[in-house]
């Protein structure tokens, strides 16, 4: 009895399977043929991406495993309406639309055909040279932006490096003024003093002389009368002397304009020009510019040399220019010559500090020309050339009695000649003029009479400069 139980529980397993099996079938293939049925009529009706999803879930429901076949007519309609999906993609691009086609087809590879191949080829071929175009204008817009910010840049750095020079020339006829105030305080001390010695000096006379008188009034009372008259002639006479040397040396402070003023400056008011060069020139340059500044500011403060790099910098300009040199290349000389004593910066800073210098200590210090090229490894290749003349040949003479090679005339870089003189103007034009310092047309006069150290040529651009 448990027997025919058992028997025919499995039985009944068996049939409810096979129908369970058979349902499931014919629901598959009746849901295949609703979705290829919608595709066929939007395809019909042109909603081709309508038709898309319905073949593609045709397809789906019918190859539930790698081993299902996707039915001949499905096949058809699907290779049909992929095809047209892709000419529609030529024309109106969807990323998400193509690689959704593109999935499907590595999930369903019997859609595949050569036709469709092709397309899809000619589609990512589309894509990526759109890309590239699109890529082209974005780096176009890039740098029509970076240079549009390079020009205002450029322009606001111009506005402050004038700003800036003005700022200084004010702070410095401020200086001026009040040295030549001090000086002139000095001087009436000193004067004040000066006369009072000599005042307690003839007082002194004057007593000696009365005491002289007074002792041979005795025996000669008409002796002593003209000794009286003589002693206060000599009175007046001394007195006179006194008031005109107090007078006088105040009166040569000043002329018939004023108060006279040491070193007044007449540096040129004209700002720096733009160098017309390309924008990767002109950001190479920028980006030079910049990391010449903040070496020569290090080289000033480690030399005592106060705004030294930005003098003669701003000098080598000007006299390039004059001097027929082309923009870029002056704009190349303006960077060397903010940095041509970075030599410096290897030397002890307690030898750059003394006072008195021992031989050994002079040629130490002479050394600095041949230790800057550590200090300039930044500087672009195509312009290290002037970068290293400027470095190392800036102390030759015309006559070929300079260091540190002995090169004489034309032999000697034109950086190395302009620096030269620049150099010297500036120390000799910067000096108070309590140290000993001179005007700048005195300095120019100097340096005029050196022919065998200074190029005239330079030294001419230099007198029609200021």
């Amino acid at each position: 009895m448990l027997r025919n139980k058992s028997f025919l529980l499995l039985i009944l397993c068996v049939c409810f399977s096979f129908v369970s099996e058979v349902f499931a079938q014919t629901t598959t293939f009746d849901l295949s043929e609703r979705y290829l049925q919608k595709a066929e009529t939007a395809f019909d009706d042109g909603q081709i991406t309508e038709a898309f999803k319905n073949i593609t879930m045709a397809m789906k429901v019918t190859k539930t495993s790698e081993d299902d076949v996707v039915p001949a007519n499905v096949l058809v309609l699907a290779r049909t309406i992929y095809r047209t999906k892709l000419k529609l993609l030529q024309k109106s691009y969807s990323e998400a639309d193509f690689i959704e086609l593109k999935t499907n087809l590595e999930t369903f590879p019997e859609v595949n055909t050569s036709e469709i191949t092709k397309l899809v080829r000619q589609i990512e071929a589309q894509v990526v040279a759109d890309e590239k175009a699109s890529t082209k204008k974005d780096q176009q817009e890039f740098y029509t932006k970076i240079q549009e910010s390079n020009d205002a840049t450029n322009s606001a750095v111009m506005q402050m490096v004038e700003e800036n020079r003005k700022q200084f020339e004010r702070a410095e006829e401020r200086e001026l003024k009040r040295d030549a105030r001090d000086e002139k305080n000095d001087k009436k001390f000193m004067m004040i003093f000066i006369a009072v010695i000599g005042i307690a000096f003839i007082i002194l006379v004057v007593v000696m002389l009365i005491v002289v008188v007074v002792r041979a009034a005795a025996k000669h009372s008409q002796i002593q009368q003209q000794q009286y008259v003589e002693a206060f002639k000599l009175l007046a006479q001394n007195q006179s002397q006194t008031n005109q040397l107090m007078i006088g040396g105040i009166a040569g402070l000043y002329s018939d304009d004023g108060l006279k003023l040491a070193g007044s400056s007449t540096w040129s008011q004209g700002a720096l020009p733009e160098p017309e060069d390309t924008p990767e020139e002109k950001e190479e340059l920028r980006e030079l510019a910049a990391k010449c500044e903040d070496l020569g500011a290090r080289i000033d403060q480690v030399t005592g040399r106060k705004n030294n790099s930005k003098n003669v910098s701003e000098l080598v300009y000007k006299l390039a220019i004059k001097l027929g040199i082309r923009q870029h290349e002056a704009m190349v000389y303006f960077c060397a010559s903010m940095v041509y004593d970075a030599g410096f910066l290897s030397i002890d800073p307690e030898l750059l500090k003394a006072e008195n210098l021992t031989e050994e200590q002079r040629k130490e210090l002479n050394r600095h020309e041949c230790l800057a090229e550590e200090h300039l490894q930044f500087v672009p290749k195509r312009y290290w050339t002037i970068f290293d003349d400027a470095a190392r040949l800036h102390h030759e003479n015309m006559d070929g009695s300079g260091m540190p090679e002995g090169l004489k005339g034309e032999e000697i870089p034109k950086i190395a000649r302009i620096i030269r003189v620049a150099d010297s103007f500036n120390a000799l034009s910067s000096r108070r003029s309590y140290r000993g310092g001179t005007d700048k047309e005195s300095a120019v006069a100097k340096l005029e009479e050196q022919p065998n150290i200074y190029d005239q040529d330079v030294i001419n651009a230099l007198k029609d400069i200021i």
